[in-house]
């Protein structure tokens, strides 16, 4: 794999405190200590990613306090509902502003915000992340650091799996469509 590559996992989590001690107790490296950031996901006039039932892209716009993103991402194998890792291109932006105006001016429409708080932690080559949703609760995420090749997909996924039971970790079905997708279906469901 290449290093615009990763493999990733999220899961609903129901029991955030203790994985928090799990993850201090088994010497995790916290690496982001509560970062409030506000994704803010579009698509392109001429090729709307909600089309697919299986939504396999994402652009999307990150403010933080700090720093501000572009990223784009499409998850891999495309034809398949089970999606083992993605292609990812970020760029850090100076002028969100400015990014947002241009995207309008392409006739990209904005189609949902994210608001969110991160913190995460390094453990056994792999960044744990557990995010604070608004409106769906609680997450953790797991990424593989090191970029790696594609055979080796399959060993990352078992070692996500026992990093989850290690840290004790009570989850709930995996997330294949990403916050927005289920930001946008609850408020289907809110509509009716």
């Amino acid at each position: 794999m290449e290093k615009y590559q990763e493999v990733e996992v999220k899961y609903p989590l129901l029991n955030m405190h203790d994985v928090v001690s799990a993850l201090q107790r088994h010497g995790a490296i916290k690496t982001l200590d509560c970062q409030h950031q506000l994704d803010i996901y579009f698509t392109p006039k001429h090729k709307n990613f909600l089309d697919k039932e299986y939504v396999t892209e994402w652009l999307r716009l990150r403010k933080t306090e700090n720093n501000n993103t572009i990223n784009y991402k499409r998850w891999l194998p495309e034809d398949e509902i089970v999606k083992t890792h993605c292609d990812e291109y970020e760029i850090t932006i100076n002028d969100i502003h400015a990014m947002e105006l241009m995207l309008n001016s392409l006739e990209f429409r904005e189609i949902i915000r994210v608001d969110k708080t991160r913190e995460s932690w390094t453990i056994q080559e792999v960044e744990v992340s557990i995010d604070s949703v608004v409106g769906l609760g609680c997450f953790i995420e797991l990424e593989a650091i090191e970029k790696v090749e594609e055979e080796s997909i399959s060993k990352i996924l078992a070692q996500f799996d026992s990093l989850i039971n290690l840290l004790g970790a009570s989850i709930g079905t995996q997330d294949r469509r990403g916050y927005p997708y289920l930001l946008i279906e609850l408020s289907k469901g809110e509509n009716k």
